[in-house]
């Protein structure tokens, strides 16, 4: 995961504590909303992924207000996922760049299939591989 947060430092000048909570943030959603048999596979290739998901994952609760709501059940994980990387200091450009490292480590670590595979269990984000 070290190489993954090195990525994403360089790509979106975060610090490293940012960009550790960030990929944490984003591996949680995966983790939570994912088909649990598909995201074990993913995660079997991603060492550190379990940890750094659970560690960063449950910090800063939903946000209030309409994007809490819409992120805590209309619209599923993804929402509540950008509305907690806004809350930890990342703009709409940090985010993109995130979810596009995050998604091209996952896949030179666990191959497009896997990838594919378990980004299309979860609901809002099979549009986005």
């Amino acid at each position: 995961m070290q190489d993954l947060i090195a990525r994403v430092v360089e790509r979106t000048g975060l610090d490293a504590g940012k960009a550790e909570r960030a990929v944490g943030i984003v591996l949680h959603l995966v983790k939570t909303q994912g088909n649990p048999a598909k995201i074990a596979g993913l995660f079997a290739k991603l060492p550190g992924a379990e940890a750094l998901a659970a560690l960063h994952g449950s910090d800063g609760a939903r946000g209030g207000g309409l994007l809490g709501i819409l992120g805590g059940g209309l619209m599923g994980g993804p929402l509540a996922a950008i509305s907690k990387l806004q809350a930890a200091g990342l703009d709409m450009e940090q985010i993109r760049v995130l979810g596009s490292e995050t998604l091209g480590y996952a896949k030179e670590k666990a191959g497009d299939e896997l990838v594919r595979d378990a980004a299309g269990s979860i609901p809002g984000l099979s549009a986005y591989i």
